[in-house]
C-alpha cells in the first residue's frame, strides 16, 4: 500500500512534518540525557579538590546545550536515512506519524520532559547559571531536567498500571 486516501490525508495532513517533530523532541531527550549522565561525573571529579555546585552545573549545562543539538541533528540524519531506504514511502510515513499520535505512552513521556523541563527553566533562571534571569540559564536549567522527566515517566508508569492484578471481586 503506497497511497493514502482523502481521509487519511485528512487526519494526518502533514504527517512528514509530524514525524520531523517527533524526531527533534527525541534528539533533544537523548542528547541531554547521554550528555548530563557523561558531563556530570565528569565534572564532578574534575572538580573534587574544589567542588562548588553553580560553577559544575554551569559547565554542565553548557554541555549539554551542545549534546542536544547533537542529538536532534543525529535524530533528523538517522530518520532521513530510514526514510530514504523507504524510498519516502508516503503511506509508512503517514502510518508512523498516526501511530505516534495515539501511542499512549510517546504521550505521556513528552508531558513528563516538558513539565520537567519548564521546571528546570524556571530553577536555572532563579540559581543563575552563570547569571540570574539569564535566558541561558533557563535553557541550561530546561536542558538538564529533561532527563528527570525521562526517569519519572518510567518509575511512576508501573505504579500507575500494575502489570499484575493484586485484588479480585
Amino acid at each position: 500500500m503506497d497511497d493514502l486516501d482523502e481521509e487519511q490525508r485528512a487526519l494526518i495532513p502533514h504527517s512528514l512534518r509530524e514525524l520531523t517533530l517527533h524526531c527533534i523532541y527525541k534528539g533533544f531527550q537523548l542528547g541531554s540525557t547521554v550528555t548530563l549522565a557523561t558531563a556530570l561525573p565528569y565534572q564532578l571529579y574534575k572538580s573534587r579538590k574544589n567542588p562548588s555546585i553553580i560553577p559544575i552545573l554551569s559547565r554542565v549545562g553548557t554541555a549539554t546545550i551542545y549534546g542536544a543539538v547533537g542529538g536532534v541533528l543525529l535524530s533528523i540524519a538517522m530518520m532521513h536515512g530510514k526514510l530514504y531506504k523507504e524510498q519516502y514511502n508516503q503511506y509508512k510515513i503517514w502510518d508512523r506519524a498516526y501511530r505516534l499520535r495515539n501511542s499512549a505512552s510517546q504521550n505521556r513521556v513528552d508531558k513528563f520532559t516538558l513539565s520537567s523541563s519548564i521546571m528546570g527553566g524556571i530553577a536555572g533562571l532563579i540559581i543563575g547559571l552563570p547569571t540570574k534571569m539569564s535566558p541561558i540559564s533557563a535553557t541550561k536549567g530546561a536542558l538538564m531536567a529533561i532527563p528527570f522527566g525521562i526517569l519519572a515517566h518510567i518509575i511512576i508508569k508501573p505504579l500507575q498500571n500494575p502489570s499484575i492484578e493484586t485484588h479480585k471481586d
